[in-house]
Formats: structure tokens, C-alpha cells, sequence
């Protein structure tokens, strides 16, 4: 499914709708890429929209590479006419070091929600000074990352955000790269927003080899906590095969025993036959039987997981043969609250999880998501029995009298 149709399906049947619903990460990375910044009339712009006021205190931004940088100099700007102003609301200065996540402190500035803004990086050719200084040049640069797909919404909320996207201004002019922003901005109160997800994945599927003995089975998916009761009719996942599987890939869902750090399976049945599954990642909807005995989703964690007793581990990428592949999203470290800005503030309400040992075990991944989602109906609300009022002042018997 491409960028723009799942925008489209999370407008229409999106979290608040009672008729249908669902839930789960639809945010892609396939590749990061980047631009090198190498001459002083080169500057980058990430273009965003801010989700909500916020008093802003720091900048975060991904540098690719540095070799013998010079220094760089980022600011915020409005934006006139799907450009940045040139006229910074606010700067700092930083001599990247690259291979990760690079943070700026700043003078604070206030941001409004709803309003389009640029971070711009270009060299700081004067660096608070009077004259030029530094070298920039082919041996004297840095680069900034970014990701390949535009997914046109914000990744925690999955909020639309039609004007994100990556400007490059060269030869006197800027220019879009349809490109999604690698960003965060952080607030005063510890507010926070912007795109953690600098990394991609895939998230093997197998039986090890021994399709007659579970308690080795690899099983990837995703930890999900609806925000209200919901029905299930089915998942939704980004999944292909690898090689040439023998047997069918089955989900499973597991309730998470919190106090006794157990699980217990809810329900299961067959996702998809071999012959049914791409060779190419690609979204496939997978609907629940009868026969299956689904269980509602409560407001708490269940795992949505996956499981063959086809293929088995080997070395090197993907790490598996005749198997099948799930992808996933994650942050690689170095960005503080990175966990709050990927799906729904990740954590304790998504995360990708998996097991080694036939879910005897499992590991929570709190940096990453899974692409897999629920869809399903809005169970109806309880409603609330009439209560007497209590009357105020409550009137004391003598008894209650010292």
C-alpha cells in the first residue's frame, strides 16, 4: 500500500470512528539517505507541522557523516509559501560528529500549532564573528539524514501532516526532495514532537529447522494496547517470504500477565498460505474465522505475534531461509525521548516484541514497531447507572458527634 492510501484509510476509519477502526503502526522506512552539505551556498531545510504550542529549547537532527567538519548552523523559520523565510526566529551553532543523533541547545522560542516551520542547516561561515572562518569543501563537510518515503503523517499520533518533506537549496533555488524528515524539536516542560525513526528492519519468522518442536520457534510482532474495547476481525501486516516456505504463517495472541511476567494464549489461527504471501513487502489483510474463537481487546496489552514451522536460521541478512519476513521502524539510540515520539508514545501502549524460544520467554522492544495492526468494531460503551446524589453537606447523626 503505498503513503498516500494509507493516509487516506486512517482518515476514514480512523481511531475516533465508532463504526470501524484500527490500530497499529503504518509509518514505512525503507532506506535512510542524506545530503552533503559541502559548500556555503548549500543548506538543507526540514519542513514540518507543529502539533501543538510549545516553547522551544532544543533541536535534534541525524548527521550521516562528519569529515573534518566545519561548523553548522541551525534555525528555525516560518514558512511563506512552502519555503523557509530566511529570516530565523532563533540559531545555534554545532561542529557535528557523525553516526548519529546531534542535539542543540537554543535560545527558547515559542512555536504554534498548526503553523508550518523550517529547520535549515547551512554553515555557520562567520561563527559569531567578524570575518569568514573554516574550511568547507570536498575533504570538509558533513551530511544530514532523512528517510526515503514521505508517510505524510505525524508518527506518534498518526495525525496528518500534508506539508512535511525535505527542501534542498542549491544554485539559488529550493527545491522538494519528497522525503520524510529526520527531526525532533524539544520544549520546555518536556514537551516533545518530531520523527525518531532513523532505522529500518526485518524481523525474521521460522521454525529453526525442527517443524515438529515449537520450543525453538522464532516469533516476531508487536505489542498493542487499544485505547477502548475492540472487536477484532482481522490484522493488518507488512510481511513477505523469504525463499520458499512449506508451511503456513499463524498468528497468535497472547494476554500479558503483568504481576507474573506470564503470558497466556488467547486465540489463534492461520494468517496466510505460502502461495498467498508476497515476494516483496507489501500490506496484506488477513481476516479472523469463527473457528478461531477471537477475543475481544480490552485497554490493555495483548501480543499480535507471528509463527511458522517453515525455515530455519542462517547467517548473515535477513537471517533466515524458507521463511517469512515482518518489517519494522526503530530508532538506534542517542536521541533522548525517543520512545515517546515513535507510535503512541511507544513503550507501554506499542512496541515490537518477539520470542526464540516458542513464547516461553519474550523480549520487548521499546525503540522499534512492527508493522502490524488490528482493524476491527469499537465494542459498545457501558453505560453508566444512575447514581443518587449525595447530599451536601452530609448530615451527622448525634453518634458521629464528639
Amino acid at each position: 500500500m503505498k503513503p498516500l492510501k494509507i493516509i487516506l484509510l486512517i482518515s476514514l476509519i480512523g481511531l475516533g470512528s465508532r463504526t470501524y477502526a484500527d490500530y497499529g503502526c503504518h509509518f514505512i522506512v525503507n532506506s535512510r539517505l542524506a545530503t552533503i552539505i559541502d559548500s556555503p551556498e548549500k543548506k538543507l531545510s526540514f519542513r514540518f507541522t507543529c502539533q501543538e504550542d510549545m516553547n522551544v529549547i532544543a533541536l535534534s537532527l541525524f548527521c550521516q557523516e562528519a569529515q573534518a567538519p566545519p561548523a553548522y548552523q541551525i534555525s528555525i523559520q516560518e514558512d511563506e509559501n512552502g519555503k523557509p523565510s530566511s529570516k530565523p526566529l532563533e540559531t545555534s551553532s554545532v561542529t557535528p560528529k557523525g553516526g548519529g543523533w546531534v542535539t542543540i541547545p537554543i535560545d527558547e522560542v515559542p512555536l504554534f500549532g498548526g503553523k508550518i516551520y523550517h529547520l535549515v542547516v547551512e554553515q555557520d561561515v562567520m561563527r559569531g564573528g567578524q570575518h569568514p572562518v573554516g574550511v568547507i569543501g570536498p575533504n570538509n563537510f558533513a551530511s544530514f539524514a532523512y528517510t526515503d518515503l514521505l508517510n505524510f503523517f505525524y508518527p506518534n499520533s498518526e495525525k496528518p501532516d500534508p506539508k512535511t518533506n525535505v527542501l534542498l537549496f542549491e544554485k539559488g533555488q529550493w527545491k522538494a526532495l519528497d522525503r520524510e524528515p529526520l527531526y525532533a524539536i524539544h520544549g520546555s516542560g518536556q514537551m516533545l514532537q518530531g520523527n525518531p525513526y532513523d532505522d529500518f528492519g526485518v524481523r525474521p519468522i521460522h521454525g529453526n529447522g525442527t517443524p515438529g518442536d515449537p520450543s525453538d520457534d522464532v516469533i516476531q510482532g508487536e505489542a498493542l494496547h487499544p485505547h477502548y474495547d475492540l472487536n477484532p476481525k482481522g490484522f493488518v501486516i507488512r510481511v513477505k517470504k523469504q525463499g520458499n516456505p512449506d508451511s503456513p504463517l499463524n498468528y497468535r495472541v497472547y494476554v500479558i500477565d503483568h504481576m507474573h511476567h506470564k503470558t497466556h494464549l488467547a486465540f489463534s489461527g492461520e494468517a496466510l498460505k505460502p502461495g498467498q504471501t508476497p515476494g516483496s513487502f507489501q500490506w496484506v489483510t488477513i481476516g479472523i474465522k469463527k473457528d478461531d474463537n477471537p477475543e475481544y481487546f480490552p485497554p490493555e496489552c495483548r501480543y499480535v505475534v507471528f509463527q511458522t514451522n517453515s525455515g530455519k536460521a542462517v547467517p548473515g541478512s535477513p537471517g533466515c531461509e524458507d521463511c517469512y519476513l515482518l518489517s519494522d521502524v526503530g530508532n538506534s539510540g542517542g536521541l533522548s525521548g525517543a520512545p515517546d515520539l515513535t507510535f503512541d508514545g511507544g513503550a507501554h501502549l506499542a512496541r515490537a516484541v518477539h520470542s526464540m524460544d516458542g513464547w516461553a520467554t519474550w523480549i520487548d522492544e521499546f525503540e522499534r514497531d512492527a508493522h502490524v495492526i488490528i482493524q476491527g468494531l469499537p465494542a459498545t460503551p457501558l453505560l453508566a447507572k444512575p447514581v443518587n446524589p449525595i447530599p451536601t453537606p452530609l448530615p451527622l447523626s448525634r453518634s458521629f458527634i464528639p
